[in-house]
């Protein structure tokens, strides 16, 4: 529930958003990627294939474990990535949609990992709070509380419209 299904959701949310307002100058690609736990297979595909020009690509913004946001948020590659990591830290304080925005250093463990190799900006962003279940059988919906999950989706809106 939370590790894939919270993120097919903001996914899904920040696609609804984005079709209402769309942006002006730039097209925004939404992609849900399989084979993430058996060695990122579908980024890695996309990354190497000429599915997309990755020369015309912006920014990367990878969204899993969605569903909660108590204690608030990591931004994997937050470190590496300063002046976007300030930026999303600037547009949390305005939105006020979770209690602290965490950055994290480089890291292969998601999505992200193949585009930041080949030179693109992104982040790996997930959500901290009460539920730690991960890989289990007590990652359901019942045990996530999606505190954060609205005031997430404007938040990453925001940025998106901001890079």
């Amino acid at each position: 529930a939370n590790d894939n299904a919270s993120g097919v959701a903001m996914l899904l949310q920040l696609g609804y958003m984005i079709r209402n307002r769309p942006l002006r100058k730039y097209d925004v690609i939404l992609v849900a990627f399989a084979g993430e736990e058996i060695g990122l297979l579908g980024s890695k595909y996309m990354s190497e294939s000429d599915v997309i020009n990755l020369n015309r690509v912006k920014f990367l913004l990878n969204l899993d474990i969605m569903g909660s946001g108590e204690e608030g948020i990591t931004a994997v590659n937050g470190r590496v990535f300063s002046k976007e990591f300030k930026k999303l830290q600037k547009l949390n304080r305005r939105h006020k949609s979770v209690p602290k925005v965490k950055a994290r250093g480089k890291s292969a463990n998601s999505d992200h990992h193949f585009f930041t190799e080949k030179g693109i900006r992104s982040f790996f962003i997930y959500t901290m709070g009460k539920n730690k279940n991960y890989h289990d059988v007590y990652d359901t919906y019942e045990n996530l509380s999606f505190n954060s999950f609205e005031k997430l989706s404007v938040l990453f809106d925001s940025l998106i419209r901001r890079l």
